[in-house]
């Protein structure tokens, strides 16, 4: 008989404003008991799920198991690149952008249940001056956002929709120095998004043709927003037409450096980041095992 293999579940609490509290009836009741044993562990503050994840892997813990949003996922998952550890996900989160690209089911039962049938898969991860990322890294109006959404009392779609109304208005575009393939572009941008998968989240697809196991990034580059575009734009990257939009360019490169204008937020994995004026992004190939199913 084979030995049974230990979980460690790290469960945010707060994340994504949904109660957690039928998190732990639910595992035991989903997760097959003849291929498992787990535990339970808690996040307190923002960075602890890096800490509980670099604990079970220490101890010998056989799969990590994220419970919460994008923020705790990337904590848990920067944690693991380049260990044999396997990432598993049950999505907890408002927006869930790497779960919906990666085909993580967004239902409980149906995320647990995923953990007793599902595959490995290698994918592709990032770094952006060392801090590591799964999925976007994002600059200008996306981070300006992020970081007022971090200070939100709300969570979820309509609180992000309205902080990106109320501060449409005002937002100035960013002019970007981008060093890639051994060349120079300065582009003048609303929105800059290095991204390792498809969409932020809820379905806003920011790169459609995006992989996660490609060993390249999309930087997807929107240039002008106002009044006038606004809602064609904000439609076009729900439908996944976004690419097509005039106002949209996308390059490919496996590195990239970009110099903003100043220090300044920057959105990873969901979550603002001060960073300073240069940021490094590096690709980190087949640097994450992550369960997913069978059909992915």
């Amino acid at each position: 008989m084979l030995a049974k293999k230990k979980i460690r579940f790290i469960i945010n609490p707060i994340s994504g404003g949904r109660a957690k509290k039928d998190i732990p009836a639910l595992i035991d009741k989903y997760l097959s008991k003849e291929k498992y044993t787990y535990e339970l562990a808690y996040t307190k503050t923002a960075a602890h799920a890096q800490e509980l994840c670099l604990e079970a892997i220490e101890k010998g813990f056989d799969l990590v198991v994220a419970a919460g949003g994008d923020g705790t996922l990337n904590l848990v998952a920067s944690a693991l690149v380049h260990t044999n550890i396997p990432l598993g996900i049950i999505p907890l989160g408002s927006g869930n952008g790497f779960a919906r690209a990666m085909n993580i089911p967004l239902k409980t039962i149906d995320a647990i249940s995923l953990l007793n049938k599902g595959v490995n898969k290698s994918i592709d991860t990032g770094t952006a001056n060392g801090i590591s990322f799964i999925n976007v890294c994002g600059f200008g109006f996306d981070a300006h956002v992020s970081s007022k959404f971090a200070e939100a009392g709300t969570r979820g779609l309509k609180t992000y929709a309205k902080i990106s109304f109320n501060e449409l208005k005002a937002y100035q575009n960013k002019t970007f120095e981008l060093h890639f393939n051994e060349s120079k572009r300065t582009e003048k941008a609303f929105i800059l998004a290095v991204c390792n998968g498809p969409q932020y989240g809820n379905n806003a697809h920011i790169a459609p043709s995006a992989k996660f196991d490609d060993g390249k990034f999309e930087i997807t580059i929107l240039k002008e927003v106002n009044w006038l575009n606004a809602f064609g734009i904000t439609k076009d990257l729900f439908l996944g037409n976004f690419k097509k939009s005039k106002q949209v360019d996308i390059l490919s490169c496996q590195n990239i450096d970009i110099i903003q204008p100043e220090p300044n937020w920057v959105n990873i994995d969901g979550e603002p980041i001060w960073m300073e004026k240069i940021v490094s992004i590096q690709m980190k190939p087949q640097s994450l095992n992550v369960i997913v199913p069978t059909n992915e």
